[in-house]
């Protein structure tokens, strides 16, 4: 499983269980902060939508300021 360190900010990964066991044992390999590792979750879909919606818009548009220069 992927974690952040709030503290550094650096990813790393890690054993899954290793946290939920009880043990103390997951910490940053760089800082070495055992508080403050949040598991890291993947991008949301709604924001690769949005991402991809904006892309087309963009594309759409300079297309378009393109093409107008070209016939005007």
């Amino acid at each position: 499983m992927h974690y952040l360190c709030a503290r550094c900010h650096m990813e790393f990964t890690a054993e899954a269980g290793a946290s939920e066991s009880g043990d103390s044992t997951l910490a940053c390999p760089r800082c070495h902060a055992e508080a403050g590792l949040e598991p890291e979750h993947g991008i949301p879909v709604a924001m690769k939508l949005f991402g991809m919606v904006l892309a087309t818009v963009i594309v759409f548009a300079l297309g378009g300021g393109v093409l107008t220069r070209l016939v005007g």
